[in-house]
């Protein structure tokens, strides 16, 4: 062993390992050591509040939980009262109280349970004393407020094999309402004291954690505040002995800041080229969206704006972008400066991918092009210094696509017309052509300019031509629902509810008919593609050398009676599926040759729309029809009748339904202004009023029903456009029954 005077004599001649072995090692090792220690009554610390936390957060549910069950058990009880489906009550009762049972017993055993926030966790049975007499008085609660919910679940919820159910009545229902109703504040009352305990222990338990840690950070503070105030006096010490080799290195640096210098020249002049040539928009923007000195010639020209930098890249786009559009891009650039978003996840929701711009026009009005932004973040020290931003003019670009779609669209619209109409006889084809030429021709007459010119500021009078539209547009929306033509039949449907909108407004100007010129636009688009695929389907379906469908018998072509009665059986069919009532079809045809013979569109205008108020008003399911006695399957029957005194011939339509409502129709025109509330109407009085412009009593609008349009056009086709006159007759209960009388074909 050497001698101890040796050792001693060697430390003084190195001074830095003897601080080393005698001052730094023994302080280093005293503050780890307390910081370790700190840091494991942190963690225990930290658990201790998470468990406490989720301990009362769960504790807090049990309140929730039995609001829930009396509320669920309120609502079957409504359901039940009101004798309608209770829906998911039963199962939101079933689950609240299987969770409550679920936290009651895990405070009673201890098990594990799921925090609000959804962490699993495990809880300790309750020990202390005054939270065990409180978890007591809730069981005895819970015990009560769960007998009673457990009843209901096993009266109300689905019936399994051989189960023995209670009774489900109103008055049980009630008791257990009133009963849970009033548990439910002293649960309430005792979970709230049971949290207020839970929460207190754990605070305690934090409190005996947090003295022995504080007594560790503060001895590791001092050792820690030790240790550099030696090193400092070392360092300034080894400063006098560095000086001098410094001012020898300041010339060797100086040579070379000035070679970093000059590379750096060259550089910036090669990023100058770069950005005076790329075709891109491309700047630096700051925290409050301010553009860098430096940024490429192509900015200036897409964004139309010299000078730009310094100037405020919001401030731009502020007089660009619509409000709604300028408010959510400031939102995005505030968080792009967020250096607590990941930036993968904040690219991902940019809005400016591609949006639309408005420039001035120098001539006037507005240059509208598309620019296209994307975005990359510049992180210095943790924080999001600066936001590299490239701008691009997408315009091109975007009306390619849009074009492309539109074709796609039309393509697609054009298949949907063709696989539409291959099943169509060629001459009902041709009448649907001509039906959509005439009612088109009148829409367009209805809504020429001068004429709401003239009509402008008379309400009444644009609500008067709205409704001739609306005839117009359901009578070709029947008429294609019978041909099964499904793309007019929407387009139809789409125009009704664009009609319908315009006249539930209060005040109609000129400028509302602009969105009606548009639907009778597409409309048009849709007869000129018929027309061309009817066209090329001709061909297709005449072979060369066949005969030409002119030159045969006159018995070969169906006559206007028998295609009348073929497409109304197929459009009863048809709404008969849809609506799920059976319902069948009798035509004497003769009786529709007798009226049709010399307007045959009118006819069968009248009749489509007479089935189609049948079926949606009249006719009941088969199961009410058996209820009450009738065949399962209802019955629409066209029929001749005599002719009048002053010469008429004539129709009848009947159905053998539960004919008119007439208290239902009294209630709908009197809230709609055609009678007045309160006094006494005849009978056709009121039923004078379902051929009312959009008179409906159906509860909502359907593919069927609810326009109140059909029963107007039967009245404008037949006493206004024909000259003839409407009978309705209607037994409650038994029948509806419509008598259509016309001029005959000599008198006209």
């Amino acid at each position: 062993m050497k001698n101890p005077l040796f050792l001693i004599a060697a430390l003084r001649r190195r001074p830095l390992l003897a601080w080393t072995l005698f001052f730094y090692i023994p302080v280093s090792l005293v503050a780890a050591v307390s910081i370790i220690g700190a840091q494991r009554y942190t963690q225990k610390l930290n658990a201790e509040l998470a468990n406490g936390q989720h301990t009362v957060a769960v504790a807090g549910c049990i309140t929730a939980f039995g609001e829930q069950i009396s509320k669920s058990i309120l609502l079957i009880e409504k359901s039940v009262h009101d004798k309608t489906s209770p829906g998911k009550s039963v199962y939101e009762l079933q689950v609240a109280a299987d969770r409550l049972d679920q936290t009651v017993n895990a405070f009673n055993d201890g098990s594990e349970v799921v925090a609000p926030d959804g962490v699993r966790f495990m809880v300790d049975s309750v020990t202390d004393e005054k939270a065990l007499a409180v978890l007591q008085e809730m069981n005895v609660i819970w015990v009560g407020i769960k007998t009673r919910a457990d009843a209901v679940v096993l009266t109300s919820g689905p019936k399994k094999q051989n189960s023995e159910g209670i009774p489900f009545t109103e008055s049980a229902l009630s008791e257990a309402s009133s009963f849970v109703a009033s548990q439910q504040t002293r649960l309430s009352e005792q979970a709230l004291a049971f949290s207020r305990r839970l929460e207190q222990l754990a605070n305690d338990r934090v409190k005996a954690l947090e003295t022995p840690r504080t007594a560790l950070i503060g001895v590791a503070v001092i050792s820690l505040l030790l240790l550099p105030g030696a090193f400092f006096i070392n360092r300034v010490r080894g400063a006098r002995n560095a000086a001098a080799s410094l001012a020898a290195e300041l010339g060797a640096s100086q040579t070379k800041l000035e070679a970093q210098s000059q590379a750096l020249s060259i550089a910036k002049a090669e990023t100058d080229r770069i950005m005076e040539t790329v075709q891109e928009g491309l700047l630096l923007i700051d925290a409050r969206g301010i553009i860098g000195d430096y940024h490429s010639r192509e900015l200036t020209s897409i964004l139309r704006q010299e000078q730009l930098a310094g100037r405020s890249l919001l401030g731009i786009l502020e007089r660009l972008l619509s409000e709604k559009m300028f408010r959510t891009t400031k939102d995005y650039i505030d968080l792009l400066f967020d250096a607590g978003r990941k930036e993968k996840a904040v690219l991902k929701v940019n809005p400016l991918t591609d949006i639309e711009v408005n420039f001035p026009n120098p001539s006037g009005g507005f240059i509208n092009r598309y620019l296209g932004f994307s975005f990359r973040r510049i992180v210095e020290n943790g924080a999001v210094s600066r936001v590299f931003v490239a701008v691009r003019d997408i315009t091109t670009q975007i009306e390619l696509e849009k074009k492309l779609r539109d074709s796609e669209q039309h393509k697609d619209r054009q298949l949907d017309i063709l696989l539409g109409i291959v099943h169509v006889a060629p001459d009902e084809l041709e009448a649907f052509i001509t039906l959509v030429e005439t009612e088109l021709d009148t829409i367009n007459d209805t809504l020429r300019a001068e004429h709401l010119v003239a009509a402008g500021g008379q309400g009444e009078a644009l609500r008067e031509r709205l409704q001739t539209v609306f005839r117009c547009v359901h009578n070709l929306k029947g008429n294609a629902a019978v041909l099964k033509l499904t793309t007019f039949q929407k387009a139809a449907d789409l125009f009704e509810t664009k009609l319908n909108e315009l006249l539930s407004r209060p005040v109609l100007t000129g400028d509302d008919f602009l969105s009606v010129v548009v639907a009778q636009a597409g409309l048009r688009v849709d007869l000129g593609d018929l027309k061309e695929l009817r066209g090329k389907l001709v061909g297709l379906r005449q072979p060369v050398g066949a005969p030409d469908a002119s030159a045969q018998p006159a018995s070969a072509i169906a006559s206007p009676a028998v295609q009348i009665g073929a497409g109304l059986r197929q459009l009863v069919a048809d709404a008969a599926r849809d609506l799920d009532k059976a319902t069948t079809v009798t035509i004497d045809e003769y009786a529709l040759h007798t009226v049709a013979v010399d307007r045959p569109a009118l006819v069968r205008d009248v009749l489509i729309q007479l089935a189609r108020n049948s079926l949606a008003h009249s006719v009941e399911p088969a199961p009410l029809r058996l209820a009450g006695g009738k065949p399962a399957v209802a019955t629409l029957s066209v029929r001749s009748l005599p002719r009048s005194a002053d010469g008429l011939v004539g129709i009848a339509f009947r159905d053998d339904g539960r004919g008119l409502d007439l208290e239902a129709i009294r209630t709908r025109a009197e809230s709609a202004g055609l009678l007045a509330p309160g006094s006494s109407h005849a009978p056709a009085d009121i039923a004078r009023c379902i051929f009312a412009p959009g008179f409906s009593t159906a509860a909502a609008v359907g593919a069927h029903s609810g326009r109140g349009m059909g029963m107007d056009i039967v009245k404008s086709k037949v006493v206004d456009e024909a000259g003839g006159v409407i009978e309705v007759h209607s037994t409650p209960g038994q029948f509806c029954e419509f008598h259509l009388y016309f001029p005959s074909a000599s008198a006209a």
